[in-house]
């Protein structure tokens, strides 16, 4: 694939982002990338508490593409697309099913995005 996808981030769907931010931070120690009100990443991982791309609100893996249309017109003659590609505030993604039946999501990042970095 000429536009190799790199590893981003799993994103874990919380109920209290606050709560859930505490937690990563005062007691895992980690420290906040970027943020949102519904939205918080960390080094390789984030949290959210809005809608889930599959609704199921299970983990997310995601990967990141410099070109996400290329990106879905190669892979989608290469397996099976579980999510169309869509534009999102915080950039283009679509998901792609793995071996075992679970979607894997492949970003292009917005250039502007609703998260903004820590200071």
């Amino acid at each position: 694939m000429s536009n190799k996808a790199k590893f981003g981030f799993v994103l874990e769907y919380v109920t209290d982002i606050e709560a859930a931010r505490r937690f990563y931070v005062e007691v895992l120690g980690l420290e906040v990338e970027r943020y949102s009100p519904t939205f918080i990443q960390f080094n390789n991982f984030a949290i959210a508490s809005d809608e889930s791309m599959s609704s199921t609100r299970q983990p997310e893996v995601y990967w990141v593409v410099e070109d996400a249309e290329s990106a879905f017109k190669e892979l989608s003659q290469k397996g099976e697309i579980s999510m169309p590609l869509k534009q999102m505030p915080f950039g283009k993604v679509f998901g792609i099913q793995d071996p075992s039946g679970q979607p894997q999501y492949l970003i292009e990042f917005a250039k502007v995005r609703p998260s903004q970095p820590a200071k």
